[in-house]
């Protein structure tokens, strides 16, 4: 029994160091850097035959990150949750390895899996809420970013708020 709780508590040490393990390697070492601009859209709609149903959906994103930073900076990962009613529920986590220049900027595209819990009168391509967490690495240490933006499916309907 003691081998086995000192197994897990090495085990969970392990972990834990090399979650916050950084390519710069500083780890979670406060830094000050220039917010890189972001832009998140939603690039999928539902077809019209499905917009009322219920369930389990994908829903394609694309996120923009401009680096106005002096060095380069690697997104790690995003993760989106949905905030407040909306016609879709969100909650995800998806990594990423994607190092974006000084004075650049990157757009990555990504599928997440999302829940339509009850229809509404717009029905799955409406808007949407999100709660975007993006964490960065850079030579100076790691950094997140949090963004609140409002989504949806509907083409030419504020699809892409900054």
């Amino acid at each position: 029994m003691r081998k086995s709780v000192i197994v897990v508590a090495v085990l969970t040490f392990a972990v834990a160091c090399a979650s916050t393990r950084s390519d710069s390697g500083l780890g979670n070492t406060k830094v000050a850097v220039i917010k890189p601009e972001i832009e998140l859209a939603q690039i999928s709609s539902i077809p019209p035959a499905a917009r009322h149903v219920e369930g389990g959906i994908p829903v394609h994103f694309a996120l923009r990150v401009a680096n106005r930073f002096g060095e380069p900076i690697t997104l790690k990962s995003v993760n989106l949750q949905s905030v407040g009613v909306g016609a879709y529920d969100v909650s995800s986590t998806r990594p990423f390895k994607t190092k974006i220049q000084p004075d650049a900027e990157e757009t990555v595209e990504f599928w997440m899996p999302a829940n339509v819990g009850m229809s509404t009168i717009v029905g799955a391509n409406g808007p949407v809420t999100l709660r975007a967490t993006l964490y960065f690495d850079s030579p100076v240490g790691q950094f997140q970013e949090v963004v609140i933006r409002q989504v949806n499916g509907m083409p030419g309907r504020g699809n892409n708020a900054q």
